[in-house]
């Protein structure tokens, strides 16, 4: 363990352990279940050669796929934290690379083929809050001894934790189809 990591409360620890858990858990089975689009969406993102598109695809799916078990063991967790804020980071880079290049047309390839969500600036917001949550799952847990009222609050905090994040991954893929809308009703 690193001596700079700051101590937290277990259950706060484990909020944003097994958060990030479901999270890369869900993002991996997405790609994994439709691998060629993932692939199509990875290759055009246009920031590798088109050669390595199904090495880094899988390389990209394996490693969310570690960092979702590696969250959820406590040996490991630290290390899949930093891992997913890495990660997280290179997203981010690619995503605002792509968007300074004027491509808001491109599928994000969070969510998988079956959601669409375009490449905005909301993604690179998303990311930054997604990676303070991976540094929260890196601190050092505290010493104290978890309860049955802290497991229930664990349960509870992770529904409520994913179903903030579906809304607000709705809220961005409704985005466009809402200026769209109001495009429309503005011209009349």
């Amino acid at each position: 363990m690193l001596a700079s990591v700051p101590t937290l409360d277990p259950i706060v620890v484990l909020i944003a352990n097994y958060s990030m858990a479901l999270l890369f858990g869900l993002a991996s089975y997405g790609k994994l279940s439709e691998f060629r689009v993932f692939c199509v969406t990875l290759e055009e993102y246009q920031l590798i050669p088109v050669q390595l598109v199904t090495t880094v695809a899988v390389a990209v799916t394996g490693l969310e796929l570690l960092i979702s078990v590696g969250a959820c063991w406590q040996p490991t967790a630290q290390s899949a934290m930093f891992s997913a804020s890495v990660l997280l980071t290179i997203y981010g880079f690619a995503i605002a690379i792509n968007l300074m290049r004027g491509r808001r047309d491109i599928d994000c390839g969070c969510t998988g083929p079956a959601r669409r969500q375009l490449l905005s600036g909301w993604l690179l917001i998303r990311n930054v809050g997604l990676i303070v949550i991976a540094f929260i799952g890196a601190s050092v847990p505290s010493e104290r001894a978890l309860t049955a009222s802290d497991i229930v609050l664990l349960a509870l905090a992770l529904i409520a934790v994913m179903a903030l994040y579906a809304a607000i991954n709705q809220l961005m893929v409704n985005a466009p189809r809402l200026d769209a809308l109001d495009s429309i009703m503005d011209a009349r």
